[in-house]
């Protein structure tokens, strides 16, 4: 049995994960929290094999820290961290502050329990980390900089593909709901689309042609054949 513990500020989204792993008969879900600094002193008194631990918790919740802190006092204690940042920047952040994994929060469910699986079963002590972010999410995120989208209004585009209205992404960011709006706007010159759905009809254009696109090695298996 794989214990788990998640730490989410979004009530909704915690509900929803619990459900998923408690649904599977290899896991039990131990505790879930809204903050890193309940999780922080949870952990020494209810232990858990795997903790998932959001990495934007709100202004006042350093959730690499805390990520950092459990893995030093704890190392048993597997620590994935979970995103809706496309950024490379926020897997390597992670990385660095000793989780073993990195899981986008956009995932399909049954995705994201199997690699949290997998990643549960992983020998302790083992070296390298797991990016799940695809290739080509990475070469998304690139094509909406190239597109002048700042990273505040990539993140906006990234709830916006979820299908999050401005108020549920303004509670998520920990903005207002106007701020929101203003981002949107943005985003919505910036690709040169009028509404929410072209602009995320633009950006599955893009991750599909990124998807299809062969990689370096089977281009160069190509041009030897």
């Amino acid at each position: 049995m794989i214990r788990v513990g998640i730490v989410d500020d979004h009530p909704i989204f915690r509900l929803g994960l619990r459900r998923s792993l408690a649904r599977e008969p290899d896991f039990e879900v131990a505790w879930e929290l809204g903050t890193a600094s309940e999780a922080l002193m949870r952990v020494p008194v209810d232990a858990v094999d795997v903790l998932l631990m959001d990495l934007n918790l709100g202004p006042h919740e350093d959730a690499l820290a805390v990520t950092r802190a459990i893995s030093e006092r704890y190392s048993p204690i597997k620590v994935i961290v979970i995103s809706a940042s496309l950024e490379a920047e926020a897997a390597d952040a992670a990385r660095d502050a000793g989780a073993i994994g990195y899981l986008q929060k956009d995932f399909a469910i049954a995705d994201m329990v199997a690699e949290v699986r997998r990643l549960a079963l992983r020998k302790v002590g083992t070296q390298d980390f797991a990016d799940s972010r695809p290739a080509r999410r990475t070469e998304v995120g690139s094509w909406a900089e190239k597109q002048g989208l700042s990273r505040r209004e990539r993140e906006v585009l990234a709830l916006l593909r979820r299908g999050h209205s401005n108020r549920e992404i303004a509670s998520r960011l920990h903005v207002s709901t106007t701020t929101v709006n203003k981002h949107v706007q943005h985003v919505l010159k910036k690709l040169e689309v009028r509404t929410r759905g072209q602009a995320v009809a633009r950006l599955n254009a893009a991750e599909d042609a990124a998807s299809s696109r062969p990689n370096a090695t089977e281009a160069t298996l190509s041009t030897r054949r």
